[in-house]
């Protein structure tokens, strides 16, 4: 019996070699998105910190370059969370486009894998036509040499 060769294996080797890459950029990203995610809660937690020193401050006898500074530290803050989400929603659209990237490899590595399965196919198919064949002429002959 013959052994089995896609002609196209490479193809398919190249595309499960990019559909990889893809998973693991996808990865990369989600994990990114979630280390900045964590980011904003921190300085979320940091701003409501602040936001409540200040208060305490405001209801106790303190200076008033105290309240200032306090004041300018919580705007710092409130700016650092503006930017910080501005960084998160440009994670957000790397990982909808990596997410995109991976669902394309993932068709194309499907629909060549599809092919070499449909190639196994007829290729099983042929050899048993050919060993139906040998198997049918090995009778011929038998019979042939019966009836001499």
């Amino acid at each position: 019996m013959n052994v089995f060769r896609f002609q196209l294996q490479k193809v398919l080797d190249v595309k499960e070699k990019e559909k990889e890459q893809a998973e693991w950029a996808f990865g990369k990203s989600v994990q990114r998105k979630n280390e900045e995610e964590l980011k904003l809660f921190r300085l979320t937690e940091r701003h409501e910190a602040v936001t409540n020193m200040l208060h305490e401050a405001q209801s106790q006898t303190c200076s008033a370059a105290q309240l200032i500074e306090l004041s300018q530290y919580r705007q710092a803050v409130e700016q650092s969370i503006v930017n910080q989400r501005r960084t998160l929603y440009g994670c957000e659209q790397e990982v909808e486009r990596c997410q995109r990237r991976l669902a394309e490899r993932m068709q194309e590595t499907q629909l060549w894998q599809r092919l070499r399965e449909k190639a196994l196919g007829q290729f099983l198919y042929a050899e048993r036509l050919k060993e139906q064949k040998e198997l049918d002429e090995i009778g011929t002959q038998l019979y042939l040499r019966r009836s001499n």
